[in-house]
């Protein structure tokens, strides 16, 4: 039996005689015969305790990479609903102290402009505030698929275009040649 270090994975993955790690990130492993790869559903489930799951690498199809997720507009959402803010209060306050719309004086046409600029910046801050937190964050995940209706694995990665990601897809199918 080879013996090489997986302390960093949190859980004992058993290695068999003749099998090397050929590729490890933070949620994949590739050794010369099989994918290993971190199971999410039950991480959420157990708390941080990492659970795996592996597959022989000839019975996969290579790493189909995908880009997912949404860039955060948080700043940009915070700013839009204060000024969307202001620009109703500017003319909310005044209505409701003195009984006047400072604005009925400049016309109808302006009074609807200024009304479609405050409620619709204030609208699209909210949103973009809202979204930067349900959003999943950008991330390339990795699916292999397996053609005999076996149990599809998935490898997600932070970012868009993960260089780790494309690495992986390379020693993946160098390994595959061998196999």
């Amino acid at each position: 039996m080879v013996f090489q270090d997986l302390s960093g994975y949190g859980n004992d993955i058993s290695m068999t005689e003749g099998e090397d790690i050929m590729f490890s990130a933070d949620n994949v492993l590739l050794t010369n015969q099989r994918v290993i790869v971190a199971e999410y559903r039950n991480r959420r489930q157990s708390g941080n305790k990492t659970s795996w799951i592996d597959a022989p690498i000839a019975e996969s199809m290579p790493p189909v990479l995908k880009n997912g997720g949404k860039t955060g507009r948080k700043n940009l959402g915070f700013k839009l609903t204060l000024f969307g803010g202001i620009l109703i209060s500017l003319n909310l306050v005044p209505f409701t102290l003195f009984g006047t719309n400072i604005f009925q004086a400049m016309g109808d046409i302006i009074e609807s402009i200024y009304f479609l600029v405050s409620m619709l910046s204030l609208t699209v801050g909210i949103y973009f505030t809202l979204g930067s937190y349900v959003n999943p964050k950008p991330h390339t995940t990795a699916l292999f698929t397996f053609p005999g209706g076996g149990r599809d694995l998935v490898a997600v990665f932070p970012g868009w275009d993960n260089s780790d990601a494309e690495e992986m897809g390379k020693v993946f199918r160098r390994i595959r040649r061998t196999v």
